[in-house]
């Protein structure tokens, strides 16, 4: 098991999965051992609790399974998800693709060398918003003490081409990058632990990040507020979010939200994050795009006042490791 409120090194090729409903069919299993006969009622409760809670919570979203050609989205109770098991075959397809195809990226050296080249430069323009001094050293002691998560991170994550106190990458499409062996093989991805999960249900505690980063993620996402709400959850008071969103009108079944200059400004401000610097420029990513926004954004720090609720603390949480690829 992992043990997520320590700094972990497990290999990148190593999947993790959210542990919620088997944890809570773990602990239903112990109590029914524990428990004498007679009980049913007690049974009921547990149930309409587990409900009250996916309600709450929106639900959990399917996670994919298997590779390109066998592979489909699955829910936690194993059954397949049908809306969502083209979109996320399309976009596995789409970094076979790019992964494999020599001559996509052939004039920026290739799959790897081009995505290594591009994350280090964002990471380099993430020192720039924090302040840091611009120099590789400078960069390397600050990210050395952050606890990171990436969302959505891909198969070339940013979060590799650094050193971390503790770094994770959460993808719902995590197993199918392993499958079809488009993991980097050089970097820092070996440092990596990569959580096979959405974006609306990450497991982990709150307070585990002092940085998340999400690069053109949030038009992907089935839920947009609820995936903010959850960045904001990981985060501890005062901590950084790292956002990069194309800006466009255009949306399809892997890009179903469109967002404009304003309309992240207004999600922004509604999940309660400041903004601590921002940009927007016309570079984009998709061809449909009209421009980029880009924004360092922070969880307000936590005043202590009498009789004031403090958010959750930190806690230590082991996770089971689903499968190691």
């Amino acid at each position: 098991m992992l043990d997520f409120g320590e700094p972990a090194a497990v290999g990148y090729g190593s999947v993790c999965e959210q542990g919620a409903t088997g944890m809570k069919q773990q602990l239903k299993a112990t109590i029914q051992r524990l428990m004498k006969p007679g009980m049913a009622e007690t049974h009921a409760k547990i149930d309409a609790i587990e409900h009250l809670l996916r309600a709450r919570s929106g639900g959990e979203v399917a996670v994919w399974r298997g590779g390109l050609l066998d592979g489909r989205a699955v829910n936690a109770d194993g059954s397949e998800d049908p809306a969502l098991t083209p979109k996320y075959r399309d976009e596995l397809n789409f970094w076979v693709g790019v992964a494999r195809d020599p001559k996509q990226l052939a004039d920026a050296g290739g799959y790897q060398t081009a995505f290594g080249t591009w994350q280090r430069q964002r990471l380099v323009e993430l020192g720039q918003f924090v302040g840091l001094e611009d120099t590789d050293a400078a960069r390397t002691a600050w990210c050395a003490q952050q606890s990171v998560v990436e969302i959505g991170a891909g198969p070339y994550p940013s979060v590799a081409e650094a050193r971390w106190r503790r770094t994770v990458a959460v993808d719902p499409i995590a197993e199918g990058y392993v499958v079809e062996d488009l993991l980097p093989t050089h970097a820092h991805a070996d440092e990596v632990t990569y959580i096979a999960a959405a974006g609306e249900n990450i497991p982990l505690p709150a307070g585990f990040a002092d940085l998340v980063i999400i690069e053109n993620c949030l038009d992907h996402v089935s839920d947009p507020p609820r995936v903010m709400g959850e960045m904001r959850r990981l985060l501890r008071p005062g901590g950084f979010m790292w956002l990069l969103v194309d800006l466009m009108d255009y949306s399809d079944h892997m890009h179903p939200h469109s967002f404009s200059e304003d309309k992240l400004r207004a999600l922004i401000a509604s999940c309660g994050y400041e903004v601590v610097k921002d940009r927007k420029s016309d570079h984009k990513s998709h061809p449909q795009a009209y421009g980029e926004y880009r924004a360092l954004l922070r969880k307000p720090a936590l005043i202590s006042t009498p009789g004031s609720v403090s958010e959750p603390k930190p806690a230590a949480q082991s996770q089971p490791v689903a499968q190691s690829v």
